[in-house]
């Protein structure tokens, strides 16, 4: 599997001239994480972090690993709120 760097990903972007939610689909077929994806989204599109990570969150490209780094995030937060001393 060929991996693009995010200057890389950020050139293809800019080049095609899409919309932050068709975007989405080009960052998937070209192997990006989602990590990446929202890095590449708030660059190209001159958004906020949080913006960004609305907008791939929902896409139904990025659904799946979305819920699943949801559910890691509970539980670390979780298992954070019980290691804290009161």
């Amino acid at each position: 599997m060929v991996t693009f760097s995010y200057e890389q990903l950020l050139s293809m972007l800019e080049s095609l001239n899409c919309t932050p939610d068709e975007a989405q689909s080009h960052l998937k077929h070209m192997h990006a994480s989602i990590v990446m994806a929202i890095r590449v989204t708030r660059a190209t599109y001159g958004m906020s972090m949080g913006e960004a990570k609305k907008i791939v969150d929902r896409h139904p490209v990025w659904m799946a690993q979305s819920a699943l780094g949801n559910k890691i995030q509970e539980k670390a937060i979780a298992a954070a709120g019980v290691l804290l001393p009161q």
